[in-house]
């Protein structure tokens, strides 16, 4: 007889278990943000409710070049100001013949990823928006990749060799600000 009621009394645990996750799973979730107690000037919000919420950082970036896609844009560094024009004050010379043709640019490096032992990189050919992964001895538009370290390429065209980095340093930067002066010294 206990037998029974001890199996009666888990069947009607496990029932009640159900009919509470049936319950929970039926409750909306309150996702709605929480503010705090303070304003925008960091003293405490009126009791009247007039939270002032702080405005959400620009994102704008963030979209435009999304992480992890082949895809992703390049930074555009800030445009460089224009140089002064000179005024040539004796008369101008023929102007000599441009070049037969000019070398083509390497291809853009956008990323590294490396498996195991394996190397490969992310490269776009100048003027197309496909990028593709190349490994080592592979050839992009007549450039032989020769190696990849691990935030840069190095691409091999007719005896020509171009490192191509990852993140490539900015130009035109301001200089760096002046050192600190040392403390003074104390005098004994």
């Amino acid at each position: 007889m206990t037998r029974k009621i001890a199996g009666l009394a888990i069947a009607a645990m496990m029932a009640g278990l159900v009919l509470v996750n049936v319950a929970l799973y039926n409750t909306p979730v309150d996702i709605t943000p929480i503010a705090s107690g303070k304003g925008r000037d960091g003293a405490l919000a009126s009791a009247a409710g007039s939270l002032q919420f702080p405005e959400a950082g620009d994102f704008s970036e963030t979209f435009q070049r999304p992480l992890f896609t082949p895809t992703r844009r390049k930074i555009v560094p800030p445009p460089a100001a224009p140089q002064p024009v000179e005024v040539a004050v004796a008369p101008a010379e023929q102007p000599t013949p441009p070049p037969e043709a000019a070398p083509a640019a390497a291809p853009s490096l956008l990323g590294i990823s490396r498996n195991g032992g394996a190397a490969k990189a992310l490269l776009r050919v100048a003027g197309s928006d496909a990028a593709v992964w190349y490994g080592n001895g592979e050839t992009v538009d007549g450039w032989k990749v020769s190696a990849i370290d691990k935030d840069q390429a190095v691409l091999e065209r007719d005896g020509k060799v171009a490192r191509i980095l990852l993140y490539p340093p900015w130009k035109n930067l301001p200089p760096p600000p002046p050192p600190p002066p040392p403390p003074p010294v104390p005098e004994l």
